[in-house]
């Protein structure tokens, strides 16, 4: 794959990201699954995992 059709391909990929999750794109979902885990006190991976 050449430069200038991986760059084609991530734009396109961009451009699909801020239509199915809108222009805030991936980083709108991860902040939103946060506050749910935060809600849940699920948040901190660390008190689930043996040290």
């Amino acid at each position: 794959m050449s430069a200038v059709e991986f760059r084609d391909m991530a734009e396109t990929f961009e451009d699909e990201e801020h239509r199915r999750f809108g222009e805030a794109g991936f980083q709108s979902v991860v902040d939103k699954v946060a506050d749910i885990e935060k809600s849940l006190g699920i948040y901190d991976l660390s008190q689930f995992t043996p040290s």
